[in-house]
């Protein structure tokens, strides 16, 4: 099962939810009674919110782990009649303001800013007796997989002695690391194809990477990103290589909000009826499962609500559109947006303006919109008969 059939199985639950989403960070220099302090925090907020005993118990246990996990780090965690339906430890700095509380449905906006339409990416680190490849998923902080392989290591250190008989070892022991890249590159290989990740960085020796690029397949080199440092070096700084692959990230993830809102003005453009700006006319096509793409800016979206149902159609401006479901409230119109989307298999693509003042090229929607969406089919004419 994946990652948003689990999630589209959790929301269409009934509530109400304890949630928590804090920065959980844990600096080396903290003594212990500042993380204890903490959570502790947490656990007073849950009950002044009226969280049950049963949830604010399982919400302690999960706090109390002492499994550590690199900072920065944020905990999401979503608890349902003392069960706890979702834990995840998520990579990087908050992206969202901290959630502590009970609430008719939960606010998973924060989850999928983390782990953005579940983008995988694949890091290898080689030298050249051998590597290790590592998949994870955007927003995790441990690897969904890794394999380690090594190669032959006879005959790996050249003679100092020169002449024809260290030419020819030279030789043997470059097609020995040739042979063993070429190994490595196989497994590379299966993995992009199995896994389909959008971004491959490969470090360390800077040999065994020119090796390792030239046995390749073109679809595995299609998404290569080379970091130009030895990190197989003793004593080399992990920092570097995380820095690179957050960059590359980063970039990969502007280009997705680039590209849907391209399309958005393309066919608003083209006047085919597909494109949805206003709140009304996108909770009404949200309930008829009528969006494909939903792309969200949060910033814009604070203080809007809506009104969130316990069923078909989910979502609902009015309680009189509600149909059959039963009305649980009106609430944060990210959240309930955002759930919508996921209960009817849109995408989601979260724009946030004004984070990077100094950004020369920030990706906006048309119209100053807080929301806008793409739509699997067109919508009819306004008036009946136009």
């Amino acid at each position: 099962m994946n990652s948003s059939t689990r999630l589209s199985e959790i929301l269409r639950q009934s509530g109400p939810w304890t949630q928590v989403y804090i920065d959980d960070s844990v600096d080396t220099a903290d003594p212990p009674q500042v993380v204890r302090t903490r959570r502790e925090s947490v656990i007073d907020r849950l009950r002044r919110s009226g969280a049950p005993d049963a949830d604010v118990a399982a919400v302690r246990e999960v706090l109390s782990d002492p499994e550590p996990v690199p900072s920065p780090m944020c905990r999401f965690v979503l608890v349902r009649q003392g069960v706890v339906e979702l834990h995840e430890a998520l990579s990087g700095v908050p992206l969202e303001p901290e959630i502590v509380g009970h609430f008719v449905i939960p606010d998973v906006v924060p989850l999928l800013k983390h782990q953005p339409e579940a983008m995988s990416y694949v890091v290898v680190e080689t030298d050249r007796v051998g590597g290790e490849v590592r998949l994870y998923q955007v927003g995790q902080q441990i690897a969904d997989a890794a394999d380690h392989y090594e190669g032959r290591t006879d005959s790996l250190h050249k003679p100092q002695a020169g002449g024809w008989r260290h030419d020819r070892f030279q030789h043997h022991v470059e097609e020995i690391w040739r042979q063993t890249q070429s190994q490595l590159a196989k497994k590379i290989d299966e993995v992009v194809r199995n896994y389909r990740p959008r971004l491959l960085v490969i470090a360390g020796d800077i040999r065994a990477r020119q090796l390792l690029e030239n046995e390749l397949s073109f679809e595995s080199q299609a998404i290569l990103a080379v970091q130009a440092v030895n990190t197989r070096a003793e004593g080399s700084d992990e920092s570097a290589l995380n820095d690179f692959v957050a960059e590359h990230v980063e970039r990969i993830l502007t280009e997705v909000k680039a590209s849907a809102v391209e399309q958005l003005e393309l066919h608003r453009g083209r006047g085919d009826n597909t494109v949805e700006v206003t709140k009304g006319a996108i909770v009404q096509a949200l309930a008829a499962a009528q969006v494909d793409t939903l792309i969200l800016d949060t910033n814009k979206l604070r203080d809007r609500e809506v009104l969130a149902l316990d069923a078909e159609p989910w979502i609902a401006v009015a309680p009189e559109d509600a149909l059959n479901a039963t009305v649980l409230g009106s609430v944060p119109a990210q959240g309930a947006l955002s759930r919508a989307a996921i209960l009817t298999d849109a995408k989601i693509v979260f724009l946030t303006t004004n984070d990077d003042p100094d950004d020369p090229n920030p990706v906006v929607l048309p119209d100053d919109a807080a929301a806008a969406a793409l739509l699997r089919w067109r919508t009819g004419p306004p008036v009946p008969g136009a």
